[in-house]
């Protein structure tokens, strides 16, 4: 098939909602219609195109790609080669799946348990390691602590600090799994949206390029902080220090901070956030028996978040009942005039 047939094929799955017989119709295994929309959800139609086949080497992973498998699998010792192959490729390492179930293979990794033992042992081989080489003449730095609470004064403004998470919403009928790609002012309650159907960090690239970076040149605004969870689509743990998210941020002059997600009081204004979404918007749509695609279900999130953003007071005597863009516009006294459909929104 060409690329516009497989395009079609991949849709008809999506839209159907039933992969199985998608590829009972079509005459294809599940296999290559999972490899078609992997190829599909990464590279857009390009990634369907017809490519000149190489000679597969699985067994040609240079060592220093070895290592790093080995300490994704001490991080992640749960995901298989697979999930493994998919995490590099965001990261920027170039190797096949094939490659990756062979390092596996050759250190008796294969199996999930035979993982999440070596990850144990060397963790306990790790933390034993420091122990005996920890000195007191060593002195590690600390990285300066966010004021969460903004009780400074000098931290009370919009884009200090900023929260984005991604979050599972849940399977819906006639629409398939979504996941909601969050970002949340923490002075202001500005947020932003976006949904799609996995979680990717090409996806966060494309969710900050796209829709928060316009965003904050429209407000004049600069997000100095912005604080996730240590989630692997968010930052690395690895020893080389490469991440394809934290050096896009980096790029844009955004501090980044991974916290880890057992202090829930640094997430309040997100967990406050989504907890609206979940009431006013998911709960609806759930038993909205009209939404018949992916698509109608984005559209009436960017409906409702105009709404939120806009229209919708805040809550508590702090913000005296303005919606997050007036916190904003307030803030920054803004002289120019500002786009018209903001007025409109408004």
């Amino acid at each position: 098939m060409n690329e516009n047939q497989k395009y079609q094929v991949i849709q008809h799955g999506m839209t159907g909602g039933n992969i199985a017989k998608t590829c009972k119709e079509f005459g294809i295994s599940r296999t290559l219609y999972y490899r078609w929309y992997n190829a599909y959800t990464q590279q857009g139609i390009a990634g369907l195109e017809r490519k000149e086949r190489k000679p597969a080497m699985p067994n040609q992973v240079d060592r220093k790609t070895e290592r790093i498998i080995l300490q994704y699998v001490i991080r992640f010792p749960q995901d298989g080669p697979r999930r493994i192959y998919y995490e590099l490729q965001d990261e920027g390492v170039k190797t096949g799946e094939s490659g990756i179930y062979n390092v596996l293979r050759r250190h008796g990794l294969s199996r999930r348990k035979d993982r999440e033992r070596y990850a144990s042992e060397a963790r306990a081989k790790k933390k034993a390691g420091s122990g005996r080489e920890s000195s007191p003449t060593v002195i590690q730095r600390k990285e300066p602590q966010l004021d969460y609470q903004m009780k400074d004064p000098n931290h009370a403004y919009p884009g200090y600090i900023c929260f984005q998470a991604i979050q599972y919403i849940g399977r819906f009928p006639k629409v398939g799994s979504v996941y909601q790609y969050v970002l949340i002012d923490s002075y202001s309650h500005l947020a932003l949206v976006k949904l799609y159907n996995r979680k990717s960090t090409i996806h966060l690239v494309e969710f900050m390029r796209m829709k928060i970076i316009p965003l904050l040149r429209t407000f004049h605004l600069r997000i100095d902080n912005l604080v996730t969870n240590k989630s692997q689509e968010f930052s690395t743990a690895w020893e080389r220090g490469n991440h394809k998210y934290t050096e896009y941020l980096h790029k844009q002059g955004i501090n980044f901070n991974a916290c880890s997600a057992d202090h829930p009081e640094v997430f309040q204004p997100l967990h406050e956030f989504t907890g609206i979404l979940n009431r006013e918007f998911y709960k609806p749509a759930w038993r909205d028996g009209e939404l018949q695609s992916f698509e109608m279900l984005d559209q009436r999130l960017n409906e409702y978040m105009n709404y939120y953003n806009y229209q919708r007071p805040l809550g508590g005597e702090a913000h005296s009942g303005k919606t997050p863009s007036d916190m904003v516009l307030d803030y920054s006294g803004v002289q120019e005039p500002l786009p018209l459909w903001l007025y409109t929104r408004r």
